[in-house]
């Protein structure tokens, strides 16, 4: 099958300094290619989209935000290639008002939360849940051995309660929380691009906590010594994040606890328990941390292997294959 991938393909993402979409991006095109014939376009360059007429593919998938932009920019797009069957990522959406389905109306819309499934829905598009993957072969559980050695790497005690972050130093992701479990039984890591916010950058700092803006070339290894993963962005602080967050399957797939708040389509991808847990208020939060401190059996890993990359390209080839079908029809 022949499949044009538009989306922000510039520069390869590093492990820490670009946002999920262009993540996602890059993963999905990387794996699909493996077994089809692919092209990836950015879409931010419109002098280079003419490279999709000759190319001639059956599908265009666009991994997009979107924004009202981006779903412009798609339209604009498939002029070049009328023929082929559009799909639509949509882990991040940022529309102020579901009317603007008449710029755009992809054959199939692939959402994440309740609330972007209803914002498509009322656009008039088909819509199916498709989460974001994780690759479960390189994010591992660490054994205690090699807990202790990558601490002794990264300069970090071993006797200290690790409690990661990972992703942008901003305010709406609402970090500026973890200065307040930094203290000298527990080492706060956040693991992000140079800060946008200097200001609170400095405030982590001057916490005690460890914040590391340079690209970590193994992140895996972030996760292998740490004891827990937080991620405190409310669920109102839509665009901090994307829907599924990719720190939050990663640290699941090292099968490490982990406390989150119930943002975007989390609550839908993963059930509750053996590890995982939901809260409603950072007073929830200090009380799951004291938990999973003191020991908690830890399954989440087992929670997180259905949304294996394997698994979630083997969705996108069903979906391609059933909606060249249709156009064949």
């Amino acid at each position: 099958m022949k499949i044009c991938f538009v989306g922000h393909y510039t520069a390869r993402p590093d492990n820490t300094g670009d946002l999920g979409t262009k993540h996602v991006g890059f993963e999905i095109a990387r794996r699909v290619s493996e077994r089809h014939q692919t092209i990836e376009i950015n879409i931010r360059e419109p002098l280079s989209w003419r490279r999709a007429k000759p190319f001639q593919p059956q599908i265009i998938h666009f991994i997009l935000g979107p924004s009202t932009l981006g779903l412009l920019a798609a339209r604009l797009f498939t002029l070049y290639c009328s023929e082929a069957r559009t799909v639509l990522s949509a882990p991040n959406p940022d529309l102020p008002s579901w009317r603007l389905g008449a710029f755009f109306r992809p054959n199939l819309v692939l959402v994440q939360s309740y609330e972007s499934e209803s914002t498509f829905g009322k656009m008039g598009c088909n819509t199916r849940f498709v989460p974001n993957g994780v690759d479960v072969e390189r994010f591992l559980p660490g054994s205690p051995l090699t807990k202790m050695q990558l601490r002794e790497k990264y300069a970090i005690r071993r006797d200290v309660f690790v409690i990661l972050h990972v992703g942008p130093i901003i305010k709406r992701r609402n970090i500026e929380f973890l200065k307040n479990v930094q203290d000298a039984n527990h080492q706060v890591i956040i693991v992000g691009r140079m800060p946008a916010d200097k200001q609170l950058h400095q405030v982590l700092v001057g916490a005690g906590c460890m914040v590391l803006t340079d690209c970590v070339e193994h992140i895996e290894e972030m996760y292998a010594l740490s004891d827990c993963y937080i991620f405190p962005t409310p669920a109102a602080n839509k665009g901090a994040s994307i829907e599924i967050p990719l720190s939050v399957l990663e640290a699941m797939s090292c099968n490490l606890p982990v406390i989150t708040t119930r943002f975007g389509a989390l609550p839908r991808a993963l059930e509750e328990g053996g590890g995982l847990v939901f809260v409603d208020s950072e007073d929830d939060l200090f009380q799951e941390l004291t938990r999973a401190q003191q020991g908690l059996e830890v399954r989440t890993r087992d929670r997180v292997l259905p949304y294996g990359w394997d698994n979630v390209i083997g969705s996108l080839e069903e979906i391609y294959g059933e909606i060249a079908e249709t156009r064949a029809a």
